[in-house]
């Protein structure tokens, strides 16, 4: 049988090969725009740690042969080892935050396997200076040192612990996703019956093969996710109670100030096709054309209560993007939620920003309630939810309230420069 041990230039070329694909990937996941979802975050560190290493590798088989190489031998060595830890640490947090998405599970084993992770780097740097895991002889060949084995008892280790980690969320993933999620373990696992004669190029590019597939799992993941945010942001939109009170505004209007009535009637168009065409969008829009939808909204509550409500605006920065639908819901909030009897509501849009982030406030003087119970008063939120995920998932912001019972509300959204 070939001896594909003595093919360095097939060796260097498959290795080169595994490592551009994976760019391909690392460029695909960048450029997303859904790139910020914490999972995908995770996987674009796992996709930097393979480029790394496969090229560690290849400057192994490429730099063989002669010892006046020997600076480059150890650089490439040490790519190759440190980076494959890397990556072992990069994929359990990737799992978990994939996971997390579900349901909440503990960080714990992955704290556990960064620190192992972290010990085996450190060993393997020491390991330039006494040969303990690997060296060079005199002919600039790579020679397993007296503890290698410990580097070949924690990748099948590390291989198992995958697979039952992988199984012991089976009641929170799907088939298709056990099923993906574990190739990055099942794949070098397989190539390992190969290395009698050939290793461990097919081991990489076992992982570079996982990694493909665990990147259609996550993209899939991703517009899953978004598809669920858009119909609930249409669900969250269409308020009867809103519109019914709307209609029947115009109503009267059309009676006693018919004009005014032709205008009410042109906003609350704008009002209902915007929310309508925020279905369709999969990308941020600017700022002013979110406040001017808020405006639209804003004028048809005007409509209806008159001078109990007032609008302040207070714009110090307009050149960024969000999501759409992003600020009206928790304007909306503000006036359904926060009025009292016989006193004006007063909701204030805010805009600044700092060196890293936008930041965007609505604040209100209503009625305000108890942050504590927010989450279990039995009343439906869809519509801040939609905005938080939506905030984290598109251009990686978050959304922040805070409220006290009886003084107001105060929400503030973060969108990273």
């Amino acid at each position: 049988m070939t001896n594909f041990n003595e093919m360095s230039l097939l060796n260097v070329s498959l290795l080169v090969f595994s490592a551009l694909v994976t760019l391909f990937l690392l460029i695909g996941a960048i450029t997303d725009m859904n790139r910020k979802s914490r999972f995908m975050s995770s996987f674009i560190i796992l996709l930097i740690s393979n480029i790394l290493m496969q090229l560690g590798e290849a400057g192994i088989w490429f730099f063989a042969g002669e010892l006046e190489n020997i600076v480059l031998l150890n650089i490439s060595a040490m790519m190759s080892m440190v980076f494959s830890y890397v990556l072992i640490s990069a994929y359990a947090h990737c799992l978990t935050e994939f996971v997390c998405e579900r349901k909440k599970v503990s960080f714990v084993p992955n704290y556990i396997i960064l620190a192992i992770c972290s010990i085996y780097i450190l060993l393997s740097v020491i390991s330039l200076f006494n040969g303990m895991f690997f060296s060079f002889d005199e002919n600039g060949c790579f020679v397993n040192g007296p503890m290698y084995g410990l580097v070949r008892a924690f990748d099948l280790i590390v291989i198992i612990i995958g697979i039952f980690w992988v199984m012991c969320y089976r009641k929170i993933l799907t088939l298709r996703e056990i099923s993906f999620l574990i190739s990055f373990n099942v794949l070098p696992l397989l190539s390992m019956t190969l290395q009698r004669f050939w290793e461990p190029t097919p081991q990489y590019m076992a992982v570079t093969l996982s990694l493909i597939v665990i990147y259609v799992l996550f993209h899939g993941e991703i517009t899953r996710q978004l598809a669920d945010s858009r119909i609930s942001i249409m669900l969250s939109q269409i308020q009867p109670h809103f519109m019914h009170n709307m209609l029947t505004t115009i109503m009267y209007m059309c009676r006693t100030e018919p004009e005014e009535a032709e205008k009410t009637v042109g906003q609350f168009a704008d009002y209902l096709r915007a929310n309508m065409d925020s279905l369709t969008l999969k990308q941020c829009i600017q700022f002013e054309t979110e406040l001017k939808h808020v405006k639209t909204y804003w004028s048809l509550e005007e409509k209806r209560f008159g001078d109990k409500i007032r609008a302040v605006y207070d714009i110090q920065e307009n050149s960024f993007m969000l999501p759409s639908l992003t600020i009206q819901p928790i304007v909306e909030n503000a006036v359904k939620h926060g009025m009292r009897k016989g006193k004006q509501l007063t909701v204030t849009i805010r805009t600044y920003s700092d060196v890293n982030n936008y930041y965007v406030e609505i604040n209100d003087d209503g009625r305000g309630f108890d942050v504590n119970t927010f989450e279990n008063d039995g009343k439906s939120h869809i519509g801040i939810k939609n905005v938080q995920q939506r905030l984290k998932m598109m251009c990686g912001g978050e959304l922040m309230v805070n409220s006290v019972p009886d003084q107001g509300t105060d929400a503030v959204i973060k969108i990273p420069k």
